[in-house]
């Protein structure tokens, strides 16, 4: 989908621009602070910031996304899981020991659904 993630932290602006001359069309802040601050001056003219760490992006008209578990919403998700309606898609399970090969292909950036780890 063209995301690219990328390392907060000194130097951030010089590492998206190198990405994105032209700026990003969108940003997810997830740190807040500084660098929400960096991440509003990246974007494209017409892109688009939000942020579920900083109430601030408000003020550099973005979007805050604060989510609130309702528990009429959680029991509705309890009542699909217990119908078996809802479940999660496992690509790949690896033992404990294989921890490395679970990072390895969870870096490859090609894994359709979640690594399981087993404990023995």
């Amino acid at each position: 989908l063209g995301a690219e993630p990328t390392v907060y932290g000194d130097g951030l602006a010089d590492r998206v621009r190198a990405l994105a001359p032209n700026g990003v069309d969108a940003v997810l802040d997830l740190v807040g602070g500084d660098a929400l601050a960096v991440s509003s001056e990246l974007l494209a003219p017409e892109g688009r910031l939000a942020s579920i760490a900083d109430p601030a992006v408000l003020g550099l008209g973005g979007r805050y996304v604060f989510v609130r578990p309702d528990p009429d919403d959680l029991q509705d998700l309890t009542d699909l899981a217990e119908r078996g309606a809802l479940g999660v898609e496992v690509s790949a399970v690896f033992p404990l020991q294989k921890t490395a090969d679970a990072q390895r292909l969870s870096m490859e950036g090609h894994v359709r659904g979640k690594i399981a780890l087993t404990v023995d």
